[in-house]
């Protein structure tokens, strides 16, 4: 794509790197030149991760549930790098279940690490942000926050309707104040071949299972959406990418 090779030399910071969409994304990431931190709970695939790729890489484990956590990524980004362009807020949660049989945990686990640590982490980059030429916020949402309603997933669907509300507020935000060298993004994956549902249904659903009737998105194809977001010219700014696979009803 034109227009992403002035991201190289650049910093990026990917959460829920050790996987699935984060780790596609941080693989695209290196892809460009950019230098990478990956932030995730699993030390040991984070740096299998970083052994791959052929860029700077740090990586900073850590839990997104904990706010220390999050603040040690950035404070350690910070001391290697001075700061963060790029932010890629990837990491989620889920447990299936419906409303009247849920938990109380498992709905604030689920608040907390997909909408108020993606909160902390775009709070942190933004100081970082203040004095470059240019940053970037990417949210990975979901296609569930743009539907009326999902049986068994009302907590993670709530959790992304407000990721929608503070992409949205946040770019406002920075629309009032002028910050015009600050671009904000969603990105909302329909169904994507990860261990994302095993890990939502306790091992009760598989991909293999789940995906008999059609065929997934991978997480390469969010990969690529992340990067058509990055390439236009600084003054253009892509809101939001919404990408389902063919034969996906529900």
């Amino acid at each position: 794509m034109q227009g992403l090779d002035r991201w190289n030399g650049r910093v990026a910071l990917v959460t829920g790197a050790s996987s699935g969409i984060g780790d596609a994304i941080a693989r695209s990431l290196a892809g460009l030149g950019m230098k990478v931190a990956l932030m995730a709970r699993r030390q040991d695939r984070l740096e299998a991760l970083a052994d791959q790729l052929d860029t700077e890489v740090l990586v900073t484990p850590g839990d997104m549930l904990v706010e220390a956590d999050v603040l040690a990524a950035f404070s350690a980004l910070r001391d290697r790098w001075g700061g963060v362009d790029l932010l890629v807020n990837n990491a989620g949660t889920a447990k299936m279940g419906s409303l009247s049989e849920g938990k109380f945990k498992d709905w604030t686990d689920t608040l907390t690490v997909n909408v108020a640590a993606p909160a902390l982490c775009a709070r942190e980059a933004l100081v970082d942000m203040a004095n470059r030429d240019e940053g970037q916020i990417i949210n990975v949402a979901s296609i569930y926050g743009h539907k009326e309603q999902v049986p068994n997933f009302a907590f993670y669907q709530a959790s992304k309707f407000a990721v929608r509300a503070l992409t949205n507020t946040l770019r406002a935000e920075l629309a009032a104040a002028e910050r015009s060298n600050i671009r904000v993004g969603m990105i909302s994956p329909g169904m994507v071949a990860t261990e994302f549902r095993t890990q939502a249904t306790d091992g009760v659903q598989t991909y293999e299972s789940y995906f008999e009737n059609f065929q997934p998105l991978m997480p390469d194809d969010i990969a690529q959406a992340a990067l058509y977001m990055l390439s236009p010219a600084p003054h253009v700014q892509v809101q939001d990418i919404i990408l389902s696979p063919m034969g996906q009803k529900l």
